[in-house]
């Protein structure tokens, strides 16, 4: 009979060092995803052409062995927690400060991507052993990573995935995912801020939610994307078949937005690098953004981290990205039947001092 993919899983745990997968039951971490397309490949080589056969290919080889793929699915804080350690590389969990900020979990750049075991299930057993099928995934990298909020709709996220190694397991260490209620909350559109102001090149620069021309309202979507675009081609004449290693490439970050048209000014501003100019300069605009998903509606004196937040219920939820500086490619207008909503992009670029992006998910341990 056909299986129902709504009673299987994806659970992720740390793995310590390259080929030796964590098998620890406690250390797993179940993410609800709605989809995914992570799958093996053997990449089979064809002989094709060779003269003196006739017309008809008569040999085929498996070529190297790889499994890649993405899983999809709502943002919650643990979605959020686990693909934004994966994609950026360090945790620090932070404790809080009294008077000032609650203990969350910040995320920021790291050399070195961490490595993971997933196991997937596909199927169950309940009705006959035949029709569950679990998957270990070793020595995973998260390449890509893209979170997106949209106006009236569900936000998401999508992890790209690149694995060493596959292998069936008859029984894997999840036995029934777990899904807390301090991290699993839906994060929506109606639960997030935008804040946008010029760069000062620095970190450390603030934002002030109060501060009218920092709470820009004009955004329907905004998509981050993180890409370490991961080398997964590291075949050697021995083993061979498969990976030897993964290597982390050239990290971007880029910012996808739709934008309502109001003024003239965000159009000087995005296009011609500055508010008030009637040309195009030699610089593009730079602006640093602030945008936050949480649990609720946030209000304009509190942020995610804020000691007891107006509106917030018992099991306060969410995730904040900080970008210092990002270059905005313009903002081509063009006329449209009823509203007219723009969309441009956005590329993060290392401030002077301090991280490309910086990210914090509430609550702490929401992931690892």
């Amino acid at each position: 009979m056909s299986v129902t993919g709504q009673t299987g899983h994806v659970a992720f745990a740390k793995q310590t060092n390259f080929g030796v997968p964590n098998v620890t039951p406690g250390a797993y971490r179940a993410v609800k995803i709605t989809g995914d397309s992570l799958v093996a490949s053997n990449n089979m080589l064809v002989a094709e052409g060779e003269i003196g056969t006739g017309r008809d290919v008569t040999q085929a080889i498996p070529g190297g062995f790889s499994a890649a793929g993405a899983i999809n699915g709502n943002l919650t804080a643990r979605a959020a927690a686990i693909s934004l350690n994966g994609a950026l590389g360090n945790i620090v969990a932070d404790p809080g400060t009294p008077g000032t900020d609650v203990a969350h979990d910040e995320f920021s750049p790291f050399d070195v991507l961490p490595l993971f075991t997933v196991e997937k299930k596909v199927g169950t057993d309940a009705r006959v052993a035949r029709e569950l099928l679990t998957l270990r995934y070793t020595d995973v990298m998260i390449n890509t990573l893209n979170v997106t909020a949209s106006s009236g709709g569900l936000s998401t996220f999508s992890a790209g995935l690149i694995a060493c190694g596959e292998q069936y397991v008859p029984t894997g260490p999840v036995a029934v995912p777990t899904y807390d209620t301090a991290s699993n909350d839906l994060l929506v559109f109606h639960g997030g801020r935008v804040l946008r102001q010029d760069t000062t090149d620095d970190a450390a620069i603030a934002f002030d939610a109060t501060v009218g021309a920092q709470n820009d309202t004009t955004f329907q979507s905004l998509e981050v994307v993180i890409n370490n675009n991961v080398q997964a081609d590291e075949f050697t004449i021995r083993p061979s078949r498969f990976l030897r290693s993964l290597t982390e490439g050239i990290r971007s970050v880029e910012l996808n937005m739709t934008i309502v048209f109001e003024d003239f000014a965000t159009y000087q501003r995005y296009t011609y690098g500055a508010t008030g100019r009637n040309l195009p300069g030699y610089n593009l605009y730079m602006g640093a953004l602030d945008f936050t998903l949480a649990n609720w509606q946030l209000d304009p004196a509190d942020n995610l981290l804020s000691e007891g937040p107006t509106g917030a219920g018992a099991n306060a939820q969410g995730v904040h990205f900080k970008v210092p500086k990002a270059a905005f490619s313009g903002l081509p207008v063009t006329l449209a039947t009823g509203r007219i909503a723009v969309s441009t992009t956005a590329r993060a670029l290392k401030p002077t001092t301090g991280a490309i992006i910086v990210a914090d998910v509430l609550p702490t341990a929401a992931g690892f």
